[in-house]
């Protein structure tokens, strides 16, 4: 499989995939981040979550970070993931339960065009944003997640979290879809 280094390539390929396809795309994409523009959505309280396509199939999300932003600790909720660092430079810590207590398993710093790839066999992950600017990373889930563990700190134990876009296909979601 040639190098997929556009959006619309990327667009073009999907709808054909089934089963280890999804891995060959994945390790083929070189997309640049200008292509991810369109779709792209800040903000200052929390990174975002931006559907560029969704299917029954597979979802793509463009996730944007402004400096020092994270995700919780989570699982994927039974799916598969990559993660495709389109711009910026982003920590990934990996964590598994033992004895009902929560160890870090891999602390990774992820730089521009690396992948990384995230199921729940490999136990729950976190992402941050530890660029001195902005940072875009394209998820690409075999199957849509709407909902997922999230750890909860304060309570110290995990939480299911139902899960939104911050914009579809570059456009602000209305209120009951969000």
């Amino acid at each position: 499989m040639n190098t997929i280094s556009s959006l619309q390539e990327l667009l073009d390929e999907l709808p054909n995939c089934s089963g280890d396809d999804y891995v060959n795309i994945a390790k083929q994409m070189k997309i640049p981040s200008e292509d991810l523009q369109p779709y792209a959505m800040f903000s200052d309280e929390a990174y975002t979550r931006n559907c560029v396509e969704r299917t029954e199939d597979y979802e793509l999300i463009l996730l944007c970070w402004e400096k020092d932003q994270d995700t919780p600790i989570h699982c994927h909720n039974g799916e598969e993931c990559w993660v495709y660092l389109a711009e910026g430079k982003l920590r990934e810590q990996r964590f598994q339960t033992k004895n009902d207590e929560l160890v870090k398993t891999a602390d990774v710093k992820m730089t521009e065009e690396r992948l990384s790839y995230m199921n729940d066999d490999l136990g729950y992950h976190s992402l941050q944003n530890i660029a001195n600017g902005r940072s875009m990373s394209l998820h690409l889930y075999v199957a849509p997640i709407d909902e997922c563990s999230a750890y909860n700190p304060e309570k110290g134990k995990f939480e299911y979290k139902d899960l939104y876009y911050d914009s579809i296909k570059g456009e602000k979601p209305k209120p009951e879809l969000k």
